[in-house]
């Protein structure tokens, strides 16, 4: 019993050290807080946009808004709302034809920039390539 409460504490000692030698960007690299805030045009569909916003920009969840837009096409246009936890993200948009939802991946610039650069989404009907 003893042997495994000295393991615990040389973990815990390991880890506290390794945050400690690598500095505050270790940390904001451990916990993703992705910026991607804007229009994003369709990467296959120069007509389609979705317009993302929220409140929650800069933390590491929150809930997004905003809407789906195209020049020709009435049937891709509505309200959206939607979450994002890390990386992830879940967008419903309410379409004249029905809600779609699409669940997907954030794409940052890179590790140390947490800038977003693209999303790919899936639904059942169809997928969605957002980059900017």
């Amino acid at each position: 019993m003893e042997t495994l409460n000295v393991i615990k504490k040389s973990i815990v000692i390991t880890f506290v050290s390794i945050i400690l030698a690598c500095g505050a960007e270790t940390l904001a690299a451990i916990v993703f807080i992705p910026a991607f805030t804007a229009t994003w045009p369709d990467a296959n569909d120069i007509e389609h946009r979705v317009n993302i916003q929220s409140n929650d920009e800069g933390k590491e969840s929150g809930i997004i808004f905003g809407d789906e837009q195209h020049d020709s096409d009435s049937d891709k246009r509505g309200d959206l709302t939607g979450k994002f936890d890390g990386l992830n993200i879940e967008i419903t948009i309410e379409r004249p034809t029905g809600n779609i939802t699409y669940t997907g991946k954030m794409i940052p610039t890179s590790d140390e920039d947490h800038q977003i650069i693209r999303m790919e989404f899936s639904s059942n009907e169809d997928n969605l390539i957002l980059e900017f």
